[in-house]
């Protein structure tokens, strides 16, 4: 067996799923299936082709524009913090981020905005409230940083 490295597709042994390979340190494979990320060891896994969806692409007619998902997936951030921006700034980071969201169809994602006086929340909150594929908006658990995080959670 050839040896695995960062993009790479490999099943856990046991599991159907294709999960693609972020990192390799030592025996420790740091992989992603869809929003999780978690930690393998490289014997319990097998190598494998990568899923229909992660190698899907856009294509616009207008331009020809080509959007690879599989490099947005690998690139995107699933907690944008935009704690300490100015009101403008966090539209424009939430307008690019709720795109992409969109386009790779997660299902949830969460904003970090802090507590302050209660504005980058509130502007958070009524920007997503105005996109037809927000499913809801709502705190995150107390534990996962309550009122001072907001999770987004994307209709299906």
């Amino acid at each position: 067996m050839s040896e695995i490295k960062p993009g790479d597709f490999v099943k856990i042994n046991g599991q159907d799923t294709a999960v693609e390979v972020l990192s390799v340190k030592g025996n420790d494979l740091e992989v992603a299936m869809g929003i999780m990320k978690m930690t393998v060891k490289k014997n319990k896994v097998t190598f494998s082709q990568p899923p229909a969806e992660a190698t899907k692409s856009a294509s616009f007619d207008s331009g020809n524009i080509t959007i690879d998902t599989k490099e947005k997936l690998l690139h995107f951030q699933f907690e944008l913090d935009v704690r300490g921006k100015a009101k403008e700034d966090v539209i424009n980071l939430l307008t690019n981020w709720v795109d992409d969201a969109l386009l790779l169809g997660l299902p949830e994602a969460r904003i970090v905005h802090g507590r302050g006086s209660g504005v980058l929340k509130d502007t958070v909150r009524s920007f997503l409230r105005k996109y037809k594929e927000v499913e809801s908006v709502a705190d995150e658990v107390r534990e996962k940083g309550g009122d001072h995080v907001t999770l987004v959670k994307f209709k299906a």
